[in-house]
């Protein structure tokens, strides 16, 4: 940072935000013509952006932006670079604001007992729509429908960018007549699987029936890359499939299906008036990017506080024009077609992870403290994706997300210098940064292999004191890097602190996870005071985990068949896990040279008084408790019965 910058900053800092620079005033019933002061307020967030910049140029201080209230429109994320820093961007005091990248649907048209339609100007497949502030659901099959095997080749050459070697793929999925027939606009169709811990979501680019069959023809080539992956990774097309988006399937209370061709959008009607419903329709491509230029020239203290981001729109992760999420674990995802499936080999440079709403790029010091996230459609909330260091998340309320909440670092940063997609010698690790009091409920309702808050190869980090409930997979998870993946581990990660978080409901869908869930080594790692409760497996050193402390944690399961501490194999070690609290003392330990000593159990009676201290001081501080809502928000849910909400474990 600039010395004369920081000094300034500083200053600043010390006699209270009202001694900013500079203010630049905003309404939505403003101009940006107006001078943005609070008698004159600007009207669009990239007006004030350019008017803030235009300020610290001048004035060479911090620029404070002050949002009145209403709704801020964004058709494009808003791009935030170096040139923006040492700028917060707050909402008015008590007032509610939205940033925005939704359009209202308007003009419905009743065109049968519960069926409207109404014109919606965009070239996109859209995949979330909003009623009165309620998501609704894609079109699809009442019951998930099970395959009949695979169909045709795919070849690959090998000297694709998107390929590390030739091989032969299928080409799409059989399925019984009976079941499905050919819909109008295949290339709109969209089949979800689940394996054990894996989501897939493949998207089709056409349909033909032959014979009694029905074939869903894939687009390629992520195609290709989804159907060829290893272990979990695999998909089985025999097994059953959600089918979704089609107007043929559109037949149920909460669903809806747009024609891209005609671009009409249609929606069964559930009860509501549609001649005064709100009715939303995701539209811009995120919401938020700030990026830096490189490690050297870092967007830097930008703060946002107070404001409610919603309606951001994705379309699933994209290869060569084509669609789909291949989950590997966690928010990992391929991207690149690998001979044998096997993603250890390429140093995870196969391996990205879905864009943010609020995407974070070579910056540091940046802030989201106080914010409502809702409504959002991105893989992420808020991705701090790659070099960035010493930001805060927190005191954020964060409900109704199709992802996880917040995600540090990226597969990529095995070797730090090395990656495929952020190489160009421009990535870094991420690092001392905090992820704390934050408030979770239902995050990842469609992409369900995804934790609330997930974290890489990541150095110095505090994910501390935050609440989640009811994940369809775990709640936290901090590393990457198998003890088995034939490349040595990283020396990247280390020095993380998962301590004092409130959570548990967790796998209500997929297996094989933890509460808590640790990967590969990290020395100087510690889990501590954490209070748990209702998980499978409540803390998980998986595979190749190493050189960490587990200490004074209060794990109180429901099930004597869940286990509170799960070591998997050998290639775990030099764990030591101290005086923990349990309801029952049901652990695995096939690690080596771990240390397990001074654990309490309390099958048959209360916690002692020392458990129940550490419980109290679980999850959100009193500082930021006002967060909590009075009662637990509803359920969301947007897949059928045959993939209802259950417990894998009873």
């Amino acid at each position: 940072m600039n010395k004369r910058k920081s000094v300034v900053l500083a200053m600043l800092l010390m006699v209270g935000i009202s001694a900013f620079g500079a203010n630049v005033w905003v309404s939505p019933a403003g101009s940006d013509n107006n001078s943005g002061s609070e008698q004159s307020p600007m009207k669009s967030l990239p007006a004030a952006m350019l008017k803030a910049r235009e300020l610290h140029g001048r004035n060479d201080a911090a620029v404070e932006v002050i949002l009145k209230a209403g709704t801020y429109l964004l058709s494009e994320p808003l791009l935030l670079e170096p040139a923006d820093s040492y700028t917060t961007i707050r909402a008015d005091k008590g007032a509610k604001v939205i940033v925005s990248g939704g359009q209202q649907v308007t003009v419905w048209q009743q065109v049968g007992k519960y069926l409207y339609k109404a014109r919606l100007d965009r070239e996109d497949k859209l995949r979330t729509l909003f009623v009165n502030g309620k998501r609704m659901r894609m079109a699809g099959t009442d019951v998930p429908v099970n395959g009949l095997g695979d169909w045709g080749k795919f070849e690959i050459k090998g000297d694709e960018p998107w390929a590390f070697g030739a091989g032969t793929a299928i080409d799409g999925i059989k399925f019984s007549s009976k079941d499905i027939q050919p819909y109008q606009n295949p290339e709109d169709v969209e089949m979800v699987q689940f394996n054990i811990w894996t989501e897939k979501i493949l998207c089709a680019r056409d349909m033909e029936q032959i014979g009694d069959s029905t074939i869903i023809k894939l687009q390629q080539l992520y195609g290709a890359i989804a159907t060829t992956m290893a272990w979990a990774g695999k998909i089985n097309y025999t097994k059953s499939f959600v089918i979704r988006n089609a107007y043929e399937l559109l037949d149920s209370p909460g669903e809806f299906y747009f024609n891209r061709k005609t671009k009409t959008l249609y929606y069964y009607n559930d009860g509501e008036d549609m001649a005064t419903a709100e009715v939303i329709a995701p539209g811009s491509d995120g919401l938020i990017h700030i990026k830096g230029e490189s490690n050297d020239e870092r967007v830097q203290d930008i703060r946002f506080e107070g404001i409610t981001f919603s309606y951001d729109d994705w379309s699933l992760m994209e290869v060569a024009g084509s669609h789909g999420f291949a989950g590997i674990q966690s928010l990992g995802l391929a991207v690149k077609y690998i001979p044998g499936g096997n993603w250890h080999e390429t140093k995870y440079n196969s391996t990205d992870v879905p864009r943010g709403a609020i995407q974070v790029e070579n910056a540091e010091n940046i802030s989201f403290i106080r914010n409502r996230f809702e409504h959002i459609s991105s893989g992420i909330a808020i991705n701090l994706v790659n070099d960035v260091k010493s930001s805060t998340v927190e005191g954020n309320y964060f409900n109704d997300l199709l992802g996880n909440a917040v995600n540090v670092g990226h597969p990529q940063h095995y070797i730090i210098g090395d990656g495929a997609i952020y190489g160009k010698g421009i990535e870094g690790v991420c690092e001392n940064n905090r992820i704390a009091n934050n408030y979770l409920r239902n995050v990842s309702v469609d992409f369900r292999q995804v934790e609330g808050i997930t974290s890489f190869f990541v150095a110095n980090t505090e994910i501390v004191h935050n609440d989640i409930d009811g994940t369809p997979y775990g709640a936290i998870v901090c590393g990457w890097w198998w003890g088995n993946a034939g490349i040595p581990p990283s020396t990247v990660p280390k020095n993380n602190t998962i301590s004092f978080n409130k959570a548990g409901n967790t796998h209500k869908v997929l297996d094989d996870g933890g509460i808590i869930y640790l990967l590969g080594e990290q020395p100087g790692t510690v889990v501590e005071g954490n209070y748990l409760y209702n998980g499978p497996r409540c803390i998980y050193p998986d595979e190749g985990s190493a050189y960490m402390t587990i200490t004074g944690n209060v794990i109180d399961n429901n099930s004597y068949k869940w286990m509170w501490l799960h070591i998997w194999n050998k290639r775990c070690h030099d764990i030591v896990a101290r005086k923990n609290y349990v309801v029952n003392n049901l652990l695995v330990n096939n690690g080596t040279n771990n240390t397990i000593e001074e654990t309490y159990s309390f099958r048959d009676e209360e916690f002692s008084e020392d458990a129940l201290k550490i419980k109290a001081k679980a999850g959100i501080e009193d500082a930021y408790k006002d967060i909590i809502p009075e009662t637990e928000p509803e359920k969301i849910r947007i897949h059928p019965e045959g993939f209802k909400e259950r417990d894998v474990f009873h």
